[in-house]
């Protein structure tokens, strides 16, 4: 069962946006575009709401560098879209209830907006040699071990790889060129913090997943509290196991890649079985 204060807060989300939006039928599609995601989407006819305006955000947090914090609301031919480019995540400060809140509601308020095919976006670590910088990795499972508290509340027993759609990978892995497309695990952990090259990563590693990102487990738990959403997860690998880098260091490699992603990442909307 899901808490019913936190469906308020996405009902009351959903009603400015329909409103702002100009929505008289339920989008079924979303996507939550992630570092260096945010630009590579192009919507035709894009209206934006900044989320600062939206029920619900009154206490936003400063934003991250590559997450400019906007709904987007447009077309891929002839199918509707939301989008958010950038989130927010549970590493942001205040670390708090509130923030898990606005986590939470980020999700959900597009559920209740109709969205029924989810799209998750991030950019990630690899781990060992099971992925190389540069492949996109359909996220199959998810290793909590090392993850913050999630955005739910108690009696919400759910398994965020329940969300996790198997036809939809499936079409993903078939539209791969010129980008190689892979599956694997997603260990997340909360940062902002690196983990750590000399030992963290080996350990990670060890757990049998492909890479580690500091998101997209939150959205999914979000999701699998909703009957009949297909989440579909990808990440883009900006970095290995053992070499030094930034988050400018992966917006960078992100945007290298934006064409190629943005193609790919249209093309999936595009097939999407709604």
């Amino acid at each position: 069962m899901r808490n019913q204060e936190a469906e308020n807060r996405a009902r009351q989300a959903a009603a400015c946006i329909r409103q702002r939006f100009s929505l008289t039928e339920d989008v079924r599609i979303g996507v939550i575009l992630g570092t260096g995601w945010g630009e590579v989407l192009r919507l035709e006819n894009a209206q934006e709401l900044p989320f600062a305006e939206i029920p619900g955000f009154e206490d936003l947090p400063p934003g991250v560098e590559g997450h400019a914090r906007k709904l987007v609301f447009g077309t891929i031919g002839d199918r509707p879209v939301l989008a958010l480019k950038g989130r927010l995540h549970l590493n942001e400060h205040p670390v708090g209830a509130a923030l898990c809140q606005m986590v939470r509601l980020q999700v959900e308020m597009l559920l209740h907006l109709g969205v029924e095919a989810l799209i998750l976006t991030n950019a990630v670590g690899g781990l060992a040699t099971r992925v190389e910088v540069g492949d996109i990795v359909i996220v199959d499972g998810f290793v909590t071990l090392f993850a913050p508290p999630m955005p739910l509340y108690g009696g919400e027993f759910c398994s965020p790889e329940d969300a996790l759609n198997k036809k939809l990978q499936r079409l993903a892995l078939g539209w791969g060129e010129p980008l190689d497309v892979k599956t694997g695990g997603l260990v997340m952990v909360r940062g902002p913090f690196f983990e750590g090259r000399k030992y963290d990563k080996g350990n990670l590693a060890r757990t049998g997943a492909s890479m580690v990102g500091m998101s997209v487990l939150p959205e999914a738990c979000v999701a699998a509290l909703y009957e009949g959403v297909r989440v579909l997860a990808l990440s883009f690998v900006t970095n290995d196991d053992i070499e030094e880098h930034s988050h400018d260091d992966n917006q960078r490699a992100a945007k290298a890649a934006a064409a190629k992603l943005g193609g790919f990442l249209t093309e999936v909307i595009g097939k999407l079985p709604i």
